[in-house]
């Protein structure tokens, strides 16, 4: 709870507010962290959960609105186990492509439909495709940069069919 307190007098401190409609023509840059909590292999029967392996993701990306409130984009990947070691591969775990597009609802509300292409998974060379729904709130900080949290529903159809579940947070600006 002490580590929390910065965080959450920042929150509060924060002038935070509801997030601005994008408009036609804007480029955004997204930067994100997520950790997947779950996953079931429906496959193999299986479940994973983070308490058998904290793999850090972060997510870079670049946006474009062809109309308003309307984006499409690319955003890449990048993931790192870090703990427990893993037993084959090495720490980075996961490279990805996922071009998506996405919608401004209703006030600081937003969602995605992605598509996975991941040509090294497991610490190694194995594709995995796949599609994820996601869902969020974003909230402007400043002109043109906003805070939000967001939880993203991976399935991945190819080799194997898994379903995820992974929370983000992360930072965006119009460029």
């Amino acid at each position: 709870m002490k580590n929390a307190l910065p965080w959450l007098a920042l929150a509060v401190v924060l002038p935070v507010q509801t997030a601005v409609a994008a408009e036609a023509g804007d480029i955004l840059q997204t930067d994100n962290l997520g950790m997947n909590m779950a996953t079931w292999n429906l496959s193999k029967g299986t479940q994973t959960t983070v308490s058998d392996a904290q793999v850090l993701s972060e997510f870079v990306g670049a946006h474009y609105f062809p109309w308003k409130d309307v984006r499409v984009g690319v955003v890449f990947q990048f993931s790192e186990q870090l703990n427990p070691t893993p037993k084959a591969g090495d720490a980075f775990r996961t490279f990805a492509v996922l071009p998506q597009i996405g919608w401004n609802l209703y006030g600081p509300l937003f969602v995605a439909g992605i598509f996975t292409f991941a040509p090294r998974t497991a610490g190694g060379g194995n594709l995995v495709l796949g599609v994820q729904a996601l869902g969020g709130v974003a909230f402007e900080v400043a002109k043109g940069v906003k805070i939000s949290a967001a939880l993203e529903v991976p399935y991945n159809f190819y080799p194997d069919q898994t379903i995820g579940l992974t929370p983000l947070v992360g930072a965006s600006f119009i460029l």
